[in-house]
């Protein structure tokens, strides 16, 4: 069985949509669908994310070199705003590339070191929010009833799947 293109089995999945699952002989031809599409999408998945890491490398590359040799690379259409944003063109081939180096948030002065919990908390006041999110280890730790998170406006959050266990 040759293999489907991503648009050949999203345009399966929609078409098996559009009529509706609503009997077992739809299911029984939608299931297989549903995993294929699936499969597709976690492998594409894969692709994307490993091209987006060359990407990110590459801008970075490019804008080092750009950022260290900014007389050679942009001429006169290099400029620097006064909060300090780089900006230049960059003509290659009859096309016209922007380049801009600016700031975008905050990490830590010690490189590859992460922002983690603990050293928010001992940043000045008035630099770090509180954030309020669900903790779900406290949750089940409780073991509440439906009664209980309907209460507090709650309900659990269904989730189903589908995978292949065997093929013959």
């Amino acid at each position: 069985m040759a293999k489907q293109t991503m648009k050949a089995l999203r345009e399966t999945a929609e078409a098996m949509l559009e009529a509706g699952i609503s009997n077992k002989q739809q299911l029984l031809a939608a299931v297989p669908a549903v995993v294929a599409l699936q499969d597709a999408t976690r492998r594409l998945g894969y692709t994307l994310n490993a091209a987006k890491d060359v990407v990110r490398r590459l801008v970075e590359a490019c804008s080092d070199y750009a950022h260290e040799h900014p007389e050679h690379v942009f001429d006169e259409t290099f400029s620097v705003t006064p909060v300090g944003v780089e900006s230049g063109d960059l003509a290659i081939e009859g096309r016209i590339y922007h380049y801009s180096r600016g700031f975008d948030g905050f990490v830590r002065t010690e490189p590859g070191v992460l922002l983690t919990q603990e050293f928010i908390r001992g940043l000045p006041e008035g630099w770090t929010k509180e954030k309020a999110e669900l903790d779900l280890a406290g949750i089940k730790s409780a073991a509440p009833d439906a009664e209980a998170l309907e209460a507090a406006g709650l309900r659990r959050k269904i989730k189903c799947c589908w995978s292949l266990l065997q093929q013959h």
